[in-house]
This record gives C-alpha cells, sequence and structure tokens, in this order.
C-alpha cells in the first residue's frame, strides 16, 4: 500500500495524468480537497481537478515527511507531511508544506486512492524573546 501511495505523488511529479488515473478507484464515491480548494467528488470532478493542477504545474517536487500507514483490510490510509516544491510567478522556488491524508481501498488489481485530503500546515509565530504565553 505504501508503494501505492508513493506512485501517486510519482505521478503528479512526472504531471503524468495517465499515471495519475492508475493510482485511482474511478467510482462516484471518490472525493479528493486540495488546500483552500472546494471538495471534488466523483471521478470526474477528481480527474478534472488534477488535469487542471497539471495543466498550469510547470514543475512541481515532493518530499514526504512523517509518513504513517494504518490497514484495516481491504481499506489502508496514509498520513503525511507533504513538503511541495513548485516555481513561483517570478521563476523562483517556492517551497510549503501540507498535511495530507490519503485513503485506499484494496480491489482485485491492487490498491486505489479513494479519497485525498490536503491541507496547510500552519505553525503558531515564535513569542518575541522576554514574552511569556
Amino acid at each position: 500500500m505504501l508503494d501505492a501511495n508513493r506512485r501517486f505523488y510519482e505521478a503528479l511529479e512526472r504531471l503524468d495524468m495517465e499515471a495519475m488515473e492508475a493510482c485511482w478507484a474511478t467510482g462516484d464515491d471518490v472525493a479528493c480537497l486540495h488546500p483552500g480548494g472546494p471538495w471534488q467528488r466523483g471521478w470526474d470532478e477528481v480527474r478534472e481537478g488534477w488535469e487542471a493542477i497539471m495543466a498550469n504545474t510547470g514543475y512541481i517536487e515532493f518530499e514526504i515527511a512523517g509518513e504513517r500507514a494504518s490497514v484495516v483490510d481491504p481499506v489502508a490510509w496514509v498520513t503525511c507531511v507533504e513538503r511541495i516544491t513548485s516555481v513561483g510567478q517570478g521563476g523562483e522556488h517556492v517551497t510549503a508544506e501540507v498535511a495530507a491524508t490519503n485513503v485506499f481501498v484494496l480491489d482485485g488489481s491492487g490498491w486505489h486512492m479513494v479519497l485525498h485530503h490536503a491541507s496547510p500546515v500552519v505553525r503558531p509565530a515564535p513569542a518575541e524573546e522576554g514574552q511569556s504565553n
């Protein structure tokens, strides 16, 4: 199942929609939530969301941290932090951290994603020197 999770991120890094589709179950019950975006439900909406991201992305790289997997056959989920590097509007590399949950279901051909939920990681501002909380 961790291989299925890695294939998902590899497909996204390659901006390869065919490989992305191979990662997903393609039914009406799949769902995806990107940071700041609306819920996408059903494979048609989820696919359109990935197609839009890929069409508007020139470069993207993922470092996955804190990956933890749980399996309760035939369902598994991975929680992790995505450290995403892409190219900003000025051409500079920009990195963001996103907390993600990826849910997979095991079928006759392997593990397929049914849910990708990503949210920005928000860290509290450091306290100023001499200030107590």
